[in-house]
């Protein structure tokens, strides 16, 4: 597995604390950004128009300001951003949400785990999902 850039994009405290220690364990050469919601994503990729963009973004469902779902939306609508892939990590197992995941363009959709492995081998699935070379 190569080096990636990773952003998460979660607004619960528990969720990046786990996946910062999933990140320090099994991944140590990825760098992983987080971000408190959609809308801090958004302002921080249009604040930086030049700069690298994610080899994946890892994006919740359900936050404040802007959801998972119009995150996602404005990442696809984006010309600069359509290309990122978006895995889909959240609580959320509904076929719904899981059809309009795939539907605004999202590469894998997963149920967050409790533990650090558990996540481990849902980024390695995700990674794989979503950047399949």
């Amino acid at each position: 597995m190569t080096q990636s850039t990773i952003f998460l994009v979660d607004d619960d405290d528990d969720d990046i604390y786990l996946a910062q220690l999933t990140f320090t364990k099994h991944f140590p050469a990825w760098a992983l950004t987080s971000f408190c919601d959609g809308q801090a994503l958004i302002d921080h990729l249009s604040e930086h128009p030049n700069a690298a963009l994610p080899n994946l973004i890892i994006l919740d469902l359900n936050m404040p300001r802007l959801t998972g779902f119009e995150t996602l939306a404005a990442l696809k609508a984006h010309p600069a951003w359509q290309q990122v892939p978006v895995a889909i990590l959240t609580t959320s197992s509904t076929a719904d949400d899981r059809e309009r995941s795939y539907a605004l363009g999202a590469c894998a959709f997963m149920t967050k785990p409790a533990t650090v492995e558990q996540l481990a081998t849902i980024i390695v699935e995700g990674e794989t999902l979503c950047n399949p070379e």
